[in-house]
């Protein structure tokens, strides 16, 4: 998703001398005589400069710290710079900006480093390989100026250790501190996840934190994009929310989120202690949506409470209908979707169990999905649960 070009408090300046032959460059007939200055496209500003017998101007460029398109295959986006102050903030220069003037420029980051520029990766030591270290590994985030109101984290790569059979992320996971919305502590895959986390505008930095057990046993990855977005953005998305999606269709899905049918060494997949808010921007026109179990990859795209082993479920039955539980029969770990209808005609908007109905339209507005784990998933209990991975399709004739 592209973010919106933002500005920091100043700017960058870089002075190109023009000479002439340069058809671009030369100056009308009507500047040179009458001397009148103008903007040029594109926020480029022309400063008075010198002219004899037409033979010489001097230009002003002015370079704002906007997002560009990389030519990275994987940082796709990166900051507009001026190639000095790139290299000087230890950046990689991945395609050009600014008409050719200025480094689109790819900024990474790791333990124990400070970023107070847009579009900055928080990528593990030796990144693009796997991390062993162990300890704490910090990013700082500084806002870029005073009008930074959201942070988006995009997962590009993320990997880290499964949390334990309660759900617990004990050995390895990732904490946000310094926001003003409450972060879940995530772990385990979350590779293409995405969060926003509300920030004050003029409060302290965030800092992003990877703890990293000794007794890990995988190989850890990540390199999270760090996007800032304004107060003013119409990229911004609702306060609350910590998830935003702004298409007409989607997927949806808990954070570590695994289709494989579950066995006994696996333990869950679904982290306890979440309590957070899933956001669809609504479409023009659209008056209801509509959530259906994705069944890509296998039947456990709905698995939430009770025992998912295959010896106390059939195959077949996970993931249906008739494995669902809804309304007050969900108390501890659930997804709620206010003003839920299923197929059957029923009303509720709690949904859990090991299965979903075939589907859940809700007509309130604002479009919403709450996800609920508490604070311990039961090992005996609730085994092999492998979270809710949901399609979503909004509509116009309800």
């Amino acid at each position: 998703m592209k973010i919106r070009a933002i500005r920091s408090s100043w700017v960058c300046l870089a002075w190109a001398a023009v000479l002439v032959g340069v058809v671009a460059a030369a100056p009308s007939e009507s500047e040179s005589q009458g001397g009148v200055q103008g903007e040029l496209e594109d926020e480029y500003m022309r400063v008075p400069g010198t002219y004899r017998d037409g033979k010489f101007v001097v230009f002003l460029w002015r370079i704002p710290q906007d997002p560009c398109t990389s030519d990275d295959a994987t940082l796709t986006e990166g900051t507009c710079l001026p190639y000095k102050d790139c290299k000087y903030n230890s950046g990689t220069t991945s395609g050009y900006c600014a008409k050719g003037f200025a480094s689109c420029c790819l900024l990474t980051r790791t333990c124990g480093e400070t970023t107070s520029y847009n579009n900055t990766y928080f990528v593990n030591p030796g990144y693009t390989g796997t991390d062993t270290g162990t300890g704490t590994c910090t990013l700082t985030v500084n806002r870029v100026n005073s009008n930074i109101c959201q942070l988006r984290l995009d997962f590009i790569d993320f990997e880290l250790d499964q949390p334990d059979e309660d759900g617990v992320c004990v050995t390895d996971y990732l904490s946000v501190t310094g926001a003003s919305s409450t972060v879940p502590q995530i772990c385990g895959s979350n590779t293409g996840q995405h969060m926003y986390i509300d920030v004050e505008p003029n409060s302290g930095p965030v800092q992003l934190t990877v703890e990293r057990s000794t007794a890990s046993t995988v190989d850890r990855e990540w390199n999270i994009k760090v996007a800032q977005i304004p107060c003013d953005s119409q990229y911004r998305a609702p306060s609350g929310c910590l998830q935003y999606y702004t298409e007409s269709t989607g997927t949806v899905s808990s954070f570590n989120f695994d289709n494989a049918v579950p066995v006994p060494e696996s333990g869950t997949r679904q982290i306890s202690n979440t309590d957070y808010s899933v956001c669809i921007d609504m479409i023009d026109g659209a008056c209801g949506i509509e959530w259906t179990r994705n069944t890509t990859g296998g039947n456990y795209g709905f698995t939430v409470t009770n025992n998912a082993d295959t010896a106390a479920i059939p195959s077949d039955v996970v993931g249906t209908p008739d494995a669902s539980s809804t309304g007050t029969d969900c108390t501890t770990d659930y997804v709620l979707i206010p003003g839920g209808v299923t197929d059957a005609g029923v009303q509720n908007d709690r949904f859990c169990g090991l299965g979903f109905p075939n589907s859940v339209t809700s007509t309130t507005k604002p479009f919403t999905l709450n996800v609920k784990t508490d604070a311990d998933e039961d090992g005996l209990n609730d085994f092999g649960n492998r979270g809710f991975n949901l399609n979503y399709r909004q509509l116009t004739s309800c």
